[in-house]
């Protein structure tokens, strides 16, 4: 290395001119005026507007009669309970805590937060179970196969080898 850019240890203590004009030369290059460290914006709540029929982009902030609404999860957060006493742990080691939980489901908060994820996924899976029952044939609980209904039309399928070469990642993302 050039002895001008990292002075030896003679040089310690005394900054030669090159790294005046080097600190001079950056500071130039630096912007007048940075938002590196300016805190964020806050996180405006979800809108629920109309979509519009046309394909331009809209920038920018929401238009004052659009009406603002929070989404399930966010809006029960603030009430949602801090302090795990005794009783709820009583309550959650009873031997009954199965069927609650069953009988509760479409009640959770999580459920309800993914309603629209979880009705699509099983939407799209029930269409593709039913056309490729049609399609392909099926085999009943009996093991008796029967055959394609519809002979002309193919059968939804998708190829295993993305999914054979990604569930290692996948496998080293999901696991601690």
């Amino acid at each position: 290395f050039p002895s001008d850019i990292f002075p030896s240890s003679s040089h310690r203590g005394k900054p030669s001119s090159t790294m005046h004009l080097s600190t001079l030369f950056l500071l130039a290059l630096a912007p007048l005026q940075t938002n590196a460290f300016a805190p964020q914006p806050l996180a405006t709540p979800r809108v629920n507007a109309a979509v519009q029929s046309s394909t331009s982009l809209q920038m920018g902030p929401p238009k004052p009669n659009i009406v603002l609404q929070e989404t399930y999860g966010e809006g029960s957060r603030k009430y949602r309970r801090t302090v795990y006493t005794h009783n709820e742990w009583v309550k959650h080691r009873s031997s009954d805590r199965f069927i609650r939980n069953l009988s509760s489901i479409f009640n959770s908060g999580v459920y309800k937060s993914l309603s629209r994820e979880v009705l699509a996924t099983t939407v799209v899976a029930s269409f593709i179970v039913a056309w490729n029952g049609l399609t392909g044939g099926y085999t009943d609980l009996d093991g008796v196969q029967h055959e394609a209904l519809i002979n002309f039309l193919p059968m939804l399928t998708l190829p295993l080898t993305p999914f054979t070469l990604l569930s290692p990642s996948l496998g080293l993302l999901l696991g601690e």
